[in-house]
């Protein structure tokens, strides 16, 4: 299932990954984490990156850094490193055009970073679409929004 928050209060910024792992209930310590389509963030981080669980909670210890846009796939710990540009957010129609699927179809999930104005949930797994839903109810159901609105 997809979800997009758009002005939503739970949200202290669009995207704040403190947020996300609240409201998923997630530790990102539990993924590795492939990144691209990035503007925002911290300044070291290549357009595409691979980052591990444990260096990304790192990084959002320490800052709660904000992307602007960005596409952020989450894989099971222990998954072959590997980059690719596929996977992008700024210019994509396909957000808004009936079910979203995620753009590496063997990752868990995507998180999309839209223009610092919303946050796109892809690939949504029931435990965590549950969880979602409960700490953030403000999100929408992107495939009902996209079948309503027919960008």
């Amino acid at each position: 299932m997809n979800y997009i928050q758009i002005n939503a209060k739970e949200a202290a910024f669009y995207t704040s990954l403190r947020d996300v792992a609240k409201w998923l209930e997630i530790d990102l310590r539990d993924y590795d984490w492939h990144i691209s389509d990035i503007e925002g963030a911290w300044y070291e981080l290549d357009d595409p990156s691979w980052i591990s669980g444990k260096d990304l909670a790192a990084k959002i210890k320490e800052f709660d850094y904000q992307f602007v846009w960005a596409v952020i796939s989450a894989f099971p710990i222990g998954t072959e490193p590997f980059t690719t540009n596929i996977p992008y957010a700024d210019g994509n129609p396909t957000f808004w055009e009936g079910e979203p699927q995620k753009q590496i179809s063997n990752s868990l999930f995507e998180i999309v970073c839209w223009d610092s104005s919303a946050t796109l949930f892809i690939g949504m797994q029931n435990d965590l679409e549950e969880k979602l839903l409960v700490n953030a109810p403000s999100l929408k159901k992107l495939d009902t929004k996209n079948e309503r609105c027919k960008y």
